[in-house]
């Protein structure tokens, strides 16, 4: 039997090359870094696309205004100042809150089924943290128990902390990922 070259198998090179000539042009802005883990002691390199660092960078920008450029509707609540927001780093439920020293903060807070899922969900969003701020000099601090894990970022005494906490809750889990004024305030 003669093997012939029909015509949709010559598109389909054609169509292979062209994707792969575009992926070659293609240039994106990447920085590499090394983050440690508390918990394992072990330096892992990795590699950060920065458009990735956006939305936390954008995020810890605007605590400065009080998150004024987030913020949409305000909730209905005698005991707080709350706004829903429209920025989602977990969940789609996240809001901006004034405390009784007009301080503000952003929190999203999100159930998860499964602990697999939990701690899988938790590691992706610790690690786009790690990568995005430890290069810019942020330390990491990491607690796990049976039933918890809490990753805090901390800069020094005039930039926000940025808490990610996952907690086992009854039956299923809440994962947490906060924003919120400095520690020296």
């Amino acid at each position: 039997m003669k093997n012939y070259i029909t015509p949709s198998f010559v598109v389909f090179i054609l169509v292979v090359a062209f994707i792969l000539a575009g992926c070659t042009g293609k240039t994106n802005q990447t920085a590499t870094t090394t983050a440690t883990t508390t918990t394992t002691n072990q330096s892992v390199k990795t590699t950060v696309i920065l458009d990735e660092c956006s939305p936390i960078n954008n995020l810890i920008s605007s605590y400065e205004s009080g998150f004024n450029s987030i913020k949409t509707d305000k909730v209905t609540n005698q005991f707080t100042n709350q706004w829903r927001t429209n920025t989602h780093i977990i969940g789609a439920a996240c809001t901006v809150t004034l405390n009784k020293s007009e301080q503000a903060s952003y929190q999203c807070q999100t159930p998860v089924k499964t602990q697999t899922q939990t701690i899988k969900s938790h590691q992706k969003l610790a690690l786009q943290l790690r990568q995005c701020l430890t290069t810019a000099g942020w330390f990491e601090s990491q607690k796990e128990t049976a039933s918890s894990i809490y990753s805090t970022f901390v800069l020094d005494t005039k930039t926000p902390v940025i808490t990610l906490s996952t907690n086992q809750e009854g039956n299923g889990f809440t994962t947490r990922f906060e924003i919120a004024p400095p520690l020296g305030l």
